[in-house]
């Protein structure tokens, strides 16, 4: 919120449209399953409308069009227990053989129950490997999205990504800074575009 109204999400517009309602969606499911017990949960509407406008105005901001036209794209309905209710839905394909992802936000009815299902056991909360070692593992491009023998590419530190009077940065670059990561998983071509975007180091006269 700002002044009053939801405003997008800057740390956001780097990522896809599909993984930008699959995390609001389970920051919103998250919120309001734990609310379901309470009489009063409707109240939460005004809630999940901030959230809700907050979404679309990533997603308008990000693919540089207004907010009519993203409802127009992924405004659908669905069917709840409760009748039909309106949700922002994107798919991801992944090929022919696979069946697309869909990531929608809404689809919950806020109405009291008095023993909700809760699904409160994440999966693997302390795993014992690094954030990056299922990334490398997926051998998919952060950058272009190419399915390929992928590397590592990292950054000294976070400060290096925010120094002030430099030239307009790179998408990758902008990417690190807008995840607050000091690696980036990339294919073989966008590692070599990386290297060559990267200035060289001044010789120092022997």
């Amino acid at each position: 919120m700002r002044r009053g109204t939801p405003i997008h999400l800057a740390a956001r517009l780097q990522d896809a449209d599909y993984r930008i309602v699959a995390q609001d969606q389970a920051e919103d499911r998250g919120f309001v399953q734990y609310s379901l017990m309470a009489y009063n949960v409707h109240r939460l509407w005004r809630v999940h409308r901030v959230m809700h406008q907050s979404l679309v105005k990533t997603l308008a901001e990000k693919q540089r069009t207004s907010v009519k036209k993203v409802y127009r794209k992924y405004r659908t309905t669905v069917s709840t227990p409760h009748g039909t209710l309106r949700v922002l839905a994107v798919r991801h394909e992944r090929g022919k053989e696979q069946a697309p992802l869909v990531a929608r936000f809404g689809g919950i009815a806020l109405r009291w129950q008095r023993s909700p299902r809760l699904n409160d056991q994440p999966k693997a909360v302390c795993g014992k490997r690094s954030e990056v070692v299922p990334r490398l593992l997926a051998q998919v491009c952060e950058v272009c999205g190419a399915r390929e023998t992928c590397a590592v590419h990292p950054m000294r530190k976070l400060a290096d990504l925010h120094r002030p009077g430099q030239r307009e940065k790179p998408p990758w670059v902008q990417r690190l800074a807008a995840r607050r990561r000091k690696t980036l998983v990339v294919c073989r071509q966008c590692h070599e575009d990386m290297h060559r975007e990267r200035p060289a180091r001044r010789r120092v006269a022997a």
